[in-house]
């Protein structure tokens, strides 16, 4: 077995993660798993991979489900490396999932459920995603298995067969796919994990106990919503129904009025005057052409929960026209944020497109990197892959930020070096 040579500092930035196998096999096998990860070839999964490393597929195979090693230490490692190189203040935690479409019904937590691969409902698995954006720079924080209810059937014999074959840990039940992000965010909380914001698309911003779960851990977020969201555009005064003279007790307060009403947000941006809008430049995008959006911010109550006689804490409200490439055709973006009251919409808008790099990431790790090469079946298989992936993300990355360091390096002495050639003879 040996290792491919495709870059001269693999070995280095493998050895930093050494002390969390038990056994030089172990280590060495890693090393050829991410190496191999990197190299060219359409599949990365372990049959392709063991040819191009020079190992076995059955010693792959071990790597992945057999093989002792501390995972959880290597992910701790693989994350202070990164930080190192990238924490940033200013920086966010973007909330996502990605898919990964499977042909059989065996593989763990495979079901038929919204697939992003293909658009529509599928047979895939799903991992819930947490991405750290910090000197504008992206790499994946963290991503857990999210498991269906079908799979948490533990009253069915078959899913009972199904757990123990592809070695589901028995503490491994269904969790609602933004109770999984809030214990990553937590964790990256726990982590001191310099950053400013949450951002994440509608999946999850338009779900109330998200946005209250970021907020009561001091969160700061900003997240897409739904067109039907509904909210209050002045603080609302609710009347409530006089308490039962007779029966049984109300058992939650009963609203029968509000003053105003609630409204939708596609009435609202309906409605929103021709001369409101802010024309905003972004960023440049890989062309160095600017980045255009037009958008309006305001201030809104949001209405979930108002019939129980809850009233919720006023809110941004960020609407984005994008223009279509038909001329007249446009289409409007919902956000909702805490973020202070005398922040610049175009702060806000800005911060929601820092998502465009976990597209980015998710693109580079499926397409360059195989992440959804897997084709085993069991429930450590699926995670160590995912981690190994992890690992020659993070490399590839760390490799690009000091070679622009270095050419930044390189730009700073041409300078000095010119500017002394200049000024030679000036000095008596």
């Amino acid at each position: 077995m040996t290792t491919p040579k495709i870059h001269c500092g693999v070995d280095d930035y493998m050895a930093t993660f050494s002390r969390y196998f038990s056994r030089t096999e172990g280590k060495e096998l890693a090393s050829c798993y991410v190496t191999g990860l990197m190299m060219e070839g359409e599949r990365k999964s372990v049959e392709p991979l063991s040819e191009k490393v020079n190992a076995s597929e059955r010693s792959l195979q071990r790597l992945l489900t057999e093989v002792k090693w501390d995972e959880g230490g290597v992910l701790e490692e693989y994350r202070r490396n990164m930080l190192a190189e990238t924490s940033d203040p200013q920086g966010i935690l973007a909330v996502d999932d990605t898919a990964f479409p499977k042909r059989g019904s065996d593989s763990v937590c495979v079901s038929r459920q919204y697939c992003g691969a293909t658009g529509k409902i599928d047979n895939c698995q799903v991992g819930v995603s947490l991405t750290y954006v910090g000197q504008d720079v992206a790499w994946p924080y963290a991503m857990d298995m999210f498991i269906p209810k079908v799979w948490d059937d533990l009253l069915n014999p078959q899913i009972l067969l199904k757990r123990k074959k592809t070695r589901m840990p028995e503490t491994a039940h269904y969790r609602e796919k933004w109770r999984i992000a809030l214990e990553q965010i937590a964790t990256a909380r726990t982590n001191a994990i310099a950053h400013r914001a949450v951002v994440a698309d509608s999946w999850y911003g338009d779900i109330p106990e998200f946005r209250q779960g970021l907020a009561e851990n001091g969160e700061t977020y900003l997240v897409g919503v739904y067109s039907d969201t509904e909210v209050f555009l002045e603080p609302p005064t609710l009347e409530m129904a006089a308490p039962r003279k007779t029966g049984r007790p109300r058992k939650r307060p009963l609203v029968i009025s509000t003053n105003p009403k609630p409204v939708k947000l596609s009435e609202i941006g309906a409605k929103v005057p021709e001369d409101a809008w802010e024309h905003l430049e972004l960023r440049k995008n890989s062309k160095g052409k600017p980045l255009i959006a037009e958008a309006v911010s305001l201030r809104v109550w949001p209405a979930h929960g108002y019939w129980k006689g809850n009233l919720n804490e006023e809110a941004w409200l960020i609407i984005e026209m994008r223009k279509k490439s038909k001329p007249g055709d446009f289409e409007l973006r919902y956000f909702l944020s805490n973020m202070p009251q005398n922040t610049p919409t175009i702060e806000m808008v800005r911060l929601y497109h820092e998502r465009h790099w976990i597209e980015h990431g998710y693109q580079q790790m499926k397409e360059e990197l195989g992440m959804d090469h897997h084709e085993g079946r069991s429930w450590t298989g699926w995670h160590r892959h995912v981690l190994l992936v992890f690992l020659a993300y993070g490399y590839l990355t760390l490799l690009r930020l000091r070679e622009k360091k270095l050419k930044t390096l390189n730009a700073w002495a041409s300078l000095l070096r010119l500017k002394l050639t200049q000024t030679e003879g000036c000095f008596p």
